[in-house]
């Protein structure tokens, strides 16, 4: 009669083989979390709408993130706003967030601004466009580097 360990081993050795190819694939470990404070500085590559010269980003979870920008005119330059992340590759993050300002004109609403940039975590550059659709197809679009301020 075989002994218990003897009855075991094989099973042992499928699940270690099991869990090496898992580990090799990337879908045993978990993704790391983004986690730092951004200070990058854009340049912008249209001749229309707004891009902020810099924008700072602190991914504070897994999920969430805040982003700040500098250089706008209105009440919302150097304040926090929600932001969402999410992976897209193994070194990029696409980050959206959106600006809403006080009405213009006769309107009684509201006007929003959608921004989606794409984080590179490798060269650390951040890629901004303004996703409208007032205006599609020209959307105003930057790119600049980006600094880790802290960790």
């Amino acid at each position: 009669m075989p002994d218990f360990t003897d009855l075991l081993l094989p099973i042992a050795r499928s699940l270690s083989l099991v869990a090496g190819l898992a580990v090799a694939a990337g879908l045993a470990t978990p993704v790391a979390a983004l986690e730092g404070l951004f200070t990058c500085k854009i340049k912008s590559l249209s001749g229309h709408g707004w891009i902020p010269p810099q924008i700072t980003l602190r991914f504070n979870d897994e999920w969430s993130a805040e982003v700040v920008h500098s250089g706008n005119v209105s009440a919302l330059s150097g304040r926090s706003l929600k932001a969402g992340f999410f992976r897209i590759s193994d070194i990029s993050y696409r980050v959206s967030w959106t600006i809403s300002s006080i009405s213009v004109g006769n309107r009684s609403d509201a006007v929003e601004t959608h921004y989606r940039a794409v984080f590179n975590t490798q060269n650390k550059k951040l890629s901004v466009q303004v996703i409208s659709a007032d205006t599609e197809p020209r959307s105003p679009r930057g790119i600049g580097q980006c600094t880790l301020v802290t960790g």
